[in-house]
């Protein structure tokens, strides 16, 4: 072969090795944009709400939920949660949940974030959800109109306030309760969610509970209920500049003595600590100081005794005056707050009172009613623990409130309707008194055991379900 039919040939495989890249390299171009479309076509369905309502989050015995079903019970018990949470700490809540932080940011516990106990939490309450739905559906339970009239009334006020902000109502609550949540969504989850608790209510309110079974449960328990009144002064025992703590310890205890032997203990506890004893009125067993919780609740305990018990810190004088009698009508009440700006002021309490005298003038203008009362607390009251619920505090107890509030409260001449201002430590009180209600030992005993028996009802059927994660779940609870 000659020298030039040699390169010609060379040429010519050079070429066919060209065009062969050349191919190869549109076969990957056209692959690449295959994967790329599909890629992108992914993520805008999944940054759309419609496939979050569509794809399961979790899977429960036969019932399935999407990512924004979960998202609506994730959401809801989130602001369960955290209602509790200011009910209790009130403006502290955020230093336990602050709402203005990812919950994935925040601790719950050492190895447990906020996101993960709230998804943990949510799964749990769906298989009690899925459970109890499941018995409604098969004993043919029908939902009282009453609950229905619940999801429409606060579905008005949900686009009341998606509208006062100036959202539309599907943005609202798809920033609210997460990607996915509709109008559908959020009313069939909804009713679902009162469905399955109502017939719970139901069946919880159907155990037959015997006066016999409420006296049985008191003699078994008695440290339970009972409550005591006692008054008691505290003799510090601590180290000062004069006195090593074992010095001070010992002189505590001396006086402590001293005054338990004293005839006339508050004529004592004048002359050498210019001092007056202070009153526990309706202390429970486990709200008591365990040095002497024993000795106060003990069934031998009589009016007028008196001992003295060591601390830590020093010696507490105690004196018993009753045991109370647990046979009372509970009460429910509403009230509206107004704090002194400052309590050590006489002119901060003045401001207060003066405007706690305009809401009351309000509210004669607005008209006498519950609602209207309840609407006037919800906008300016400045108590933390009922502002939310319109100022309503049901089924209160004996040594629940302060005393001030208390008498008036248990006033027997009381009855509903009526409406008065109310000093105490905390400032002034408007308050309405909305009804009588169980008698407190009975209802209480009751209600306990009606709890331990629906406990066990619910842990029985929910055997058999359990939460199946779906593919989707990482989408859901993305939005807190």
């Amino acid at each position: 072969m000659s020298e030039i039919e040699n390169k010609t040939k060379e040429k010519r495989r050079l070429a066919e090795e060209e065009e062969a890249k050349k191919k190869k390299k549109s076969a990957w171009i056209k692959v690449g944009a295959v994967v790329f479309v599909l890629v992108f076509a992914f993520l805008a369905v999944y940054e759309s709400n419609f496939i979050t309502r569509l794809v399961p989050a979790v899977q429960v015995k036969d019932t399935k939920y999407s990512v924004a079903e979960y998202n609506w019970l994730y959401t809801s018990n989130y602001y369960e949660i955290y209602n509790n949470i200011y009910q209790q700490y009130g403006n502290y809540a955020s230093m336990i949940l602050d709402t203005k932080k990812s919950l994935k940011d925040q601790q719950y516990s050492e190895d447990m974030t906020w996101a993960e106990y709230i998804k943990d939490y949510t799964d749990k309450s769906l298989v009690t959800l899925t459970a109890l739905y499941d018995e409604a559906k098969a004993a043919g339970y029908e939902m009282d109109e009453s609950y229905k009239k619940t999801i429409d009334n606060d579905w008005e006020n949900m686009v009341s306030t998606a509208k006062n902000s100036g959202y539309t109502i599907g943005t609202y609550l798809s920033t609210a309760y997460g990607r996915g949540v509709n109008e559908k969504v959020y009313k069939e989850m909804y009713e679902r969610y009162l469905y399955a608790y109502s017939y719970g209510d139901s069946v919880r309110d159907g155990f037959e509970i015997s006066a016999s079974d409420i006296d049985a449960r008191y003699e078994e328990n008695k440290n339970e209920y009972d409550r005591v009144t006692y008054k008691y002064y505290f003799i510090s025992g601590s180290a000062t500049d004069d006195l090593t703590e074992e010095e001070a310890m010992q002189q505590a205890k001396t006086k402590a003595t001293e005054a338990v032997a004293a005839e006339d203990l508050d004529a004592y506890l004048k002359s050498e600590f210019d001092a007056e004893l202070n009153e526990s009125r309706y202390a429970s067993y486990d709200g008591t100081n365990d040095a002497f919780a024993d000795w106060l609740f003990d069934s031998n305990r009589k009016a007028g005794d008196k001992n003295s018990f060591e601390v830590s810190s020093g010696y507490y004088v105690i004196v018993f005056e009753a045991k109370e009698n647990l046979h009372y009508n509970m009460v429910s009440v509403r009230h509206l707050l107004v704090k002194p700006e400052d309590a050590n002021s006489e002119d901060s309490w003045n401001a207060a009172l003066e405007k706690v005298e305009g809401y009351l003038e309000t509210y004669k203008s607005l008209g006498e009613t519950e609602d209207n009362f309840g609407y006037l607390a919800l906008a300016y009251s400045e108590d933390s623990g009922s502002k939310s619920n319109g100022g309503l505090y049901s089924h209160i107890a004996k040594g629940q409130m302060v005393q001030e509030f208390e008498d008036w409260c248990f006033n027997p001449a009381r009855k509903a309707g009526d409406v008065e201002i109310v000093k105490t430590q905390f400032g002034y009180h408007l308050m309405y008194f909305v009804s009588v209600d169980e008698d407190y030992y009975t209802y209480t005993i009751d209600s306990d055991i009606r709890y331990e028996e629906y406990t066990d009802y619910i842990e029985g059927i929910k055997d058999g379900y359990s939460v199946t994660n779906g593919f989707a779940k990482f989408m859901a609870g993305k939005h807190i």
